[in-house]
């Protein structure tokens, strides 16, 4: 099964733009908005990485206007959420073991992880 939090790099580049933005913002715009950054997109490509978003259920657009569906921070968290289930068995635990064997862990962070624990 696809992820619909799975985006392309092109699609993740769209959605910093619309998180950017604190309402819907015109389509001709988002493309200026690209143009300023140095990119050559055509308008076609831009409307397939929207099509392909909105699809995804990440983008709405109405009249020639776009948004995104979920803030960056939430969006974020789900995706998050959706790794952890799929290659941790949902189990935050089986993720921190991983992470931190791989990773580790000192003191500071540790006791700091102890005390968010403790508070939920």
């Amino acid at each position: 099964m696809k992820s619909i939090f799975s985006i392309t790099n092109a699609e993740r580049e769209v959605m910093e733009k619309l998180w950017d933005q604190k309402e819907s913002i015109r389509q001709s715009q988002l493309l200026t908005l690209f143009e300023e950054d140095g990119k050559e997109w055509k308008r076609q490509t831009l409307n397939t990485f929207l099509v392909n978003l909105e699809e995804k259920g990440l983008v709405v657009r109405e009249r020639r206007m776009v948004k995104a569906v979920y803030g960056r921070e939430e969006y974020n968290l789900m995706r998050m959420k959706e790794e952890i289930d799929h290659m941790y068995g949902g189990k935050l635990s089986n993720f921190v073991a991983a992470f931190t064997e791989k990773n580790g862990i000192d003191e500071e962070e540790a006791q700091v992880l102890l005390k968010i624990l403790e508070n939920k």
